[in-house]
């Protein structure tokens, strides 16, 4: 079959890798894919080997725009996809647009945050639960989203389901680019590393770990913060922690690719947002065996279990996220204990093989129902 795989844009957060990791794998299991963004990334555009990749326009607008529209229903026309799947607002957006002015494909919608924090006027919601009647089918990330959805938009559970995210496994020697990622910082061997990933967004909660980090480093000072990402606040945390003297704390790495490595040589990954899907970052740090610390909100309890594969923090407590942060750091076994249990959590549940052939069957049933 031939798979239309729409993004926002081709680049490396988290919905936009997952539908790359699913098309790699689609790709493998014999079937066509088109990974198109709506808008063109200007810098370390992800692309999926195998895969048709492309971009319908330079520049997103604010407006809804006839060009994109127009591009898209070139694109379906010329490419006759057998199946799309929406990846992001704007792609639904977009799609549904198109979709009268081409033949009836089926249209699948991923799911990957608790939609209703996003969408809260009632005039958008009235017209996405418009959009959605022309969805044959929405996968969500987890059980929360998933019932989150169902209830914001009324959508038939019939036509809902939850496919957990496929997570690729990269091996990695620890030991080696621990050693060799405390080098590149100025590190010592035996410095701590909370490793955060994700946007610089405000939803991310970059604040929060600001205030965590400020009274450890006087007691704690061989304990370190590195951020890896970028994003629209990315200046005014860096601001943040020179104000604060934090600067041999906390330390911005921007926009990195070797993300497995990364998360391979910290002791622990820190999360703290105030809104999330099922986050593939905790995900991904299981992969290395390495466990994590999170406040609990949306659907961060289903990739993270407490105590057992790391620590969930309620009510973004900072005084516990700190206690539990200073226990993982000083506790050798426990950091090992947790990051096996973890690795043993993603190894059950998230194979990308076992994922990608669910999608496989949906699509394959669509189709077959158009």
């Amino acid at each position: 079959m031939k798979v239309l795989q729409l993004v926002t844009r081709r680049q490396y957060r988290g919905a936009e890798l997952f539908a790359a990791d699913l098309s790699a794998e689609l790709i493998k299991l014999g079937h066509h894919v088109l990974f198109v963004g709506i808008y063109e990334n200007s810098s370390d555009v992800l692309e999926v080997e195998g895969a048709i990749n492309q971009d319908l326009v330079p520049a997103k607008t604010n407006v809804f725009s006839i060009e994109i529209t127009r591009k898209l229903i070139k694109l379906i026309n010329e490419e006759k996809p057998d199946i799309i799947q929406c990846n992001g607002s704007d792609t639904l957006k977009y799609t549904y647009a198109a979709s009268f002015f081409v033949e009836k494909i089926p249209i699948v919608y991923r799911n990957i945050s608790i939609i209703s924090e996003w969408v809260s006027d009632r005039p958008k919601k009235m017209i996405y639960k418009r959009i959605f009647n022309r969805v044959a089918h929405v996968t969500s990330v987890g059980d929360e989203a998933l019932t989150d959805f169902i209830e914001t938009y009324n959508f038939p559970r019939k036509h809902a389901e939850v496919i957990r995210r496929g997570i690729p496994v990269k091996s990695i020697d620890k030991f080696t680019f621990s050693k060799k990622f405390r080098q590149e910082l100025g590190f010592d061997d035996s410095t701590k590393i909370a490793v955060h990933i994700g946007n610089f967004s405000p939803e991310k909660n970059h604040e929060f770990l600001i205030n965590v980090f400020k009274d450890l480093r006087v007691n704690y000072p061989g304990i370190k913060l590195v951020c890896v990402g970028s994003g629209i606040l990315y200046e005014s945390v860096s601001n943040i922690i020179k104000e604060n003297g934090l600067e041999n704390t906390i330390y911005l790495l921007g926009f990195r690719k070797d993300i497995p490595e990364i998360l391979a040589a910290s002791d622990c990954l820190v999360l703290c947002s105030k809104i999330e899907g099922v986050p593939g970052v905790i995900l991904e740090a299981g992969t290395q065996k390495t466990p994590s610390i999170a406040t609990n909100v949306g659907g961060v309890k289903e990739a993270l279990i407490d105590g057992e594969t790391g620590f969930l923090i309620d009510n973004f407590d900072i005084e516990e996220f700190r206690i539990k942060l200073i226990q993982l750091m000083e506790d050798q076994n426990l950091r090992e204990r947790l990051g096996e249990n973890a690795y043993e959590m993603i190894s059950k549940g998230y194979d990308p093989k076992l994922n990608a052939k669910k999608f496989e069957k949906l699509y394959q049933r669509l189709i077959n129902e158009y």
